[in-house]
């Protein structure tokens, strides 16, 4: 599996997927309880009585169930669930809202980066039942059996999923994940500070803005740029291709500022003029700094996302389906993507999304370019690649 790659940063400023006015949340992790209810159990199912059979030579046929048209009951959920995820990456009022309605208690803890997340669930008893993976994650850990499949029959509002979301690659028919926010990665820049319109991923090697460079503290997405810039699939195993990478990051690296988790506050405080970015970010800095802006550099630019998955361990299932269903409500669905200002894969939230939102290709480009766009994948045991080269790259950083 691979050990991706996304990583958050403290308070106040919050990076990717994360609100720069946030939420009213302390550090690392709090309970939000849902109103009332006594815990409960699982309906039993009844075992099935067998028919009794024709007596020999009868021409009787053998007893059959009476029809009904009443539908299979739905198990009743438990009484409280534990969900993780990164921090400020619901709406405002999501959890409370799911408390109210259905009577569950909810621990809700954050975390700051994939890798603290991976290494927490990898124990198979971390205690939670629903976490928000990457989706380069997805495969490894359905491999590893960190996850289980989800019972479908539970999540009736798959169907207001976009279609290119109904059978994503890196999980067919969405048998162990559900996706739940999308975003893509180019260059940010300040055209208070830089005067040419910019387009390339060029822009991040110029020599003329030194010392006002920045790159994402993500070994992945860096890779990528530099493997854009060369022409090359950024999913590339090839040693060649990737020494050629290094050493164009190499050269990068006298020049930059810094590499950073927190594209949102170093945009906003001006301590880069150009940065690698993700675009949900972007729309969030443009609140403060409305100089700032956004492209996807010709060459190409990186389209990603977030799942929701029910892990293997997970004590409180039915509640978990319950939880998982609720946020693919359309309403429920708009309401996160207003507060977080990143777009999510379900058609018919967009109604209710705000329509500045919908209307900023920063946030939501059109199909052509969204096609245009490609998948950072989970490259299994050629993974070390990319983190051996990375270590190379950040020695003495």
């Amino acid at each position: 599996m691979s050990e991706l790659h996304r990583s958050r940063p403290p308070m106040p400023h919050l990076s990717r997927r994360t609100m720069l006015r946030g939420m009213a949340m302390g550090a690392g992790a709090a309970a939000l309880a849902a109103c009332g209810g006594a815990t409960a159990s699982p309906s039993a199912t009844a075992a099935p009585t067998a028919a009794p059979s024709a007596t020999p030579g009868s021409s009787a046929p053998p007893a059959t169930a009476t029809p009904t048209a009443e539908p299979t009951p739905v198990p009743s959920p438990e009484g409280e669930l534990f969900v993780y995820n990164w921090a400020s990456y619901i709406g405002e009022d999501t959890i409370k809202k799911f408390s109210d309605t259905y009577g569950i208690k909810v621990t809700y803890d954050f975390f700051d980066t994939v890798d603290t997340m991976l290494a927490k669930i990898s124990t198979g008893n971390s205690g939670y039942d629903v976490t928000f993976p990457t989706s380069i994650n997805v495969p490894g850990l359905a491999q590893k059996s960190l996850i289980q499949p989800l019972d479908l029959g539970q999540i009736p509002n798959l169907s207001n999923l976009g279609a290119e979301w109904q059978d994503p690659l890196y999980d067919p028919g969405n048998a162990n994940s559900v996706p739940y926010m999308w975003w893509t990665t180019g260059v940010a820049y300040d055209t208070a500070k830089v005067a040419n319109a910019l387009d390339s991923w060029d822009a991040l090697w110029d020599p003329q803005y030194s010392g006002k460079l920045a790159m994402l503290d993500d070994y992945r997405e860096v890779f990528s740029a530099a493997l854009f810039k060369l022409g090359f699939d950024i999913n590339t195993t090839d040693d060649g291709q990737l020494d050629q990478a290094l050493a164009l990051l190499q050269q990068q690296k006298p020049l930059l500022r810094m590499y950073s988790t927190d594209d949102i506050g170093v945009l906003s405080t001006g301590d880069a003029w150009i940065m690698h970015a993700w675009g949900a970010d972007v729309y969030q800095v443009q609140e403060e700094r409305d100089t700032v802006t956004y492209y996807l550099p010709k060459e190409g630019g990186v389209r990603g996302s977030d799942t929701m998955v029910l892990l293997a361990g997970a004590q409180h299932p039915v509640a978990a389906h319950l939880f998982i269903n609720f946020m693919l409500d359309a309403q429920v669905a708009a309401d996160n993507t207003n507060f977080i200002g990143y777009m999510g894969p379900n058609e018919a939230a967009k109604q209710f999304i705000d329509p500045a939102i919908l209307e900023d290709p920063t946030v939501n480009p059109d199909k052509a370019t969204i096609d245009s766009l490609t998948e950072i994948l989970d490259l299994g045991e050629d993974e070390v690649k990319y983190q051996d080269r990375w270590k190379t790259l950040r020695a003495g950083a």
